[in-house]
């Protein structure tokens, strides 16, 4: 195993300030360096990150995955269908960090026009998230990171993040990155981020391009569990509880999922992955897994600063997430699944 992966794991780190007078949600905010929301003086709002999830489609099926993919979901989203609303946000909106996941967003048919479409609306550096198994299977996929977005003003090109999810696969996909840079290749350990994230390399090749990775192969509990009859459900907790011990609401993981903004990404997809499964809940939980209302760019003017003014508090839908997400984390031991839908 590669020394920077024989780091210990960092699941969700307690929350530990002296200072009685913070929140909870200030001492995270604190501890991690996260930006609120702010509002400038041209009416736009700057958001600190989004991540842009853009399909269900994953080729591993991890236990207890955040997003379900360890069930056979499946969907992506075009950009074409989503590009003119995400043209307007962007007359609205400034994102200090954009992130492109899903899912395996490698499998989105359509990723090379979500990042050049994506850096056009807002010309800064764009991570993919991904698994990293496809990493030398998408055409075209270094070029997308091989050049600065905005030119001369811009900081840097875009770049990729891995999770490593499985034990086995270290060296594999650490050599399968190795193919795809260019050499000379820097490998080195981000000593900054390592306090916060958990182990972490980053590799640098000739011309700039980066790949950093990061060792997630202990997944908590997730919110689809067995139901009845064979069916699946989502859980039923005490919201107050579940939203406390929530990564998603801890770390401001803010989503947008076809062209509107959303809370988190478990209350985006739940409906459609309620229309794939036919969940086994209440009619009353029926009706309130499609009872959130996301916000649309049409809303902006009407909804946007009381919609951003809550958006960190609990809601209905947290009810359906797991609580006490630090315990009996289990190691995960991914499969391919093979699926490309």
């Amino acid at each position: 195993m590669p020394e920077f992966l024989k780091q210990e794991d960092k699941i969700l780190p307690s929350i530990d300030n002296p200072d009685p007078e913070l929140s909870r949600r200030e001492k995270i905010d604190l501890k991690f360096g996260l930006q609120p929301i702010v509002w400038e003086e041209d009416g736009k709002v700057t958001i600190p990150k989004i991540e842009f999830y853009i399909n269900h489609i994953c080729n591993l099926n991890c236990k207890g995955c955040n997003r379900f993919n360890d069930h056979n979901f499946v969907g992506h989203q075009r950009w074409e269908d989503y590009e003119q609303e995400l043209r307007r946000w962007g007359e609205h909106v400034n994102i200090s960090q954009i992130v492109i996941m899903g899912g395996e967003p490698l499998l989105n048919p359509t990723l090379k026009e979500w990042v050049h479409g994506l850096n056009s609306i807002w010309p800064q550096a764009l991570q993919i998230l991904s698994n990293g198994t496809r990493i030398n299977r998408v055409k075209g996929l270094y070029d997308l990171l091989n050049f600065n977005v905005g030119g001369s003003d811009f900081h840097g090109p875009n770049w990729i993040g891995i999770s490593l999810h499985n034990s086995d696969d270290y060296e594999i996909i650490l050599d399968e990155v190795r193919k795809f840079l260019v050499e000379p290749i820097t490998e080195s350990i981000d000593s900054k981020e390592l306090s916060n994230t958990g182990s972490e390399l980053q590799m640098i090749d000739a011309n700039g391009v980066k790949v950093r990775f990061w060792q997630q192969n202990v997944f908590v509990q997730g919110a689809v569990i067995p139901g009845k009859n064979g069916r699946l459900t989502l859980r039923d907790n005490d919201v107050e509880l579940a939203h406390t011990s929530c990564a998603f609401a801890q770390f401001k993981c803010y989503h947008m999922i076809k062209g509107k903004i959303y809370k988190c990404g478990p209350v985006g997809i739940f409906p459609d992955f309620d229309d794939q499964f036919d969940l086994d809940l209440s009619a009353e939980d029926k009706k309130l897994v499609r009872e959130y209302q996301p916000l649309s760019v049409d809303e902006f003017a009407q909804r946007g600063k009381e919609f951003f003014a809550t958006i960190d508090e609990p809601i209905p839908q947290c009810k359906f997430c797991p609580i006490n997400q630090n315990e009996t984390p289990e190691i995960i031991y991914p499969t391919i699944k093979g699926k490309t839908q």
